[in-house]
């Protein structure tokens, strides 16, 4: 089993980089991994909100929609922090250009009723404090009634010391991108990571 800090993963992903990988890909390998998972539990279950932040995660969580909305998925993603993405999080929004996929401000994202929320909010690099509207957009998603998702860590939960925010997102499936996070083996896991499946991405 291997386990990464927040910063042990970073010097990974670098050292993939620099073996001929691209950060574009580990964020494809992650995205596309999530998305076969999800395809694979998929059921009855087909309409999904993505929870996007401004970052990476929010990058993963946009690979994904376009993945499932190619296979017939009814998406809708809301980038909850504002839309001055990251570089490669405003290159899988383009992607998405011709795709029957819905966007709503974080105001109205929860006025729909999916079957599955995708936490695409904070990474592993989630520290401090939510700002309150986070918490009050986390706080709404944890009372609908879905199944929900979380991209590498629920948002709230600090991957390295399993510090938690009262609104953190309680996660029914979390996805660890290429290794565990310490907080995925402590007992704050149980209540926010749910069942945690760890997806090869392409990083040793």
């Amino acid at each position: 089993m291997k386990v990464y800090t927040s910063e042990q993963m970073r010097e990974r992903e670098r050292a993939a980089v620099e073996a001929g990988s691209s950060y574009e890909q580990l964020m494809e390998n992650a995205g596309q991994a999530a998305a076969q998972d999800i395809l694979k539990r998929a059921d009855a279950a087909r309409s999904v909100l993505i929870l996007c932040g401004k970052g990476n995660n929010g990058g993963d969580g946009l690979v994904i929609a376009r993945v499932l909305a190619q296979y017939g998925f009814t998406v809708t993603v809301s980038f909850v922090c504002g839309e001055d993405l990251s570089a490669l999080s405003q290159l899988n929004l383009e992607r998405l250009v011709g795709l029957p996929i819905s966007f709503l401000a974080p105001s109205e994202c929860l006025s729909v009723v999916p079957q599955v929320i995708i936490d695409g909010i904070f990474g592993t690099g989630y520290q401090g404090k939510l700002p309150e509207s986070i918490q009050a957009i986390l706080r709404q998603a944890n009372q609908v009634k879905a199944r929900r998702i979380a991209l590498d860590m629920p948002t709230g939960l600090n991957g390295d010391t399993g510090e938690c925010d009262a609104d953190t997102f309680m996660a029914d499936i979390c996805y660890a991108f290429a290794a565990y996070k310490p907080a995925h083996l402590m007992e704050v896991a149980k209540t926010y990571c749910g069942e945690i499946v760890c997806l090869d991405i392409g990083i040793d």
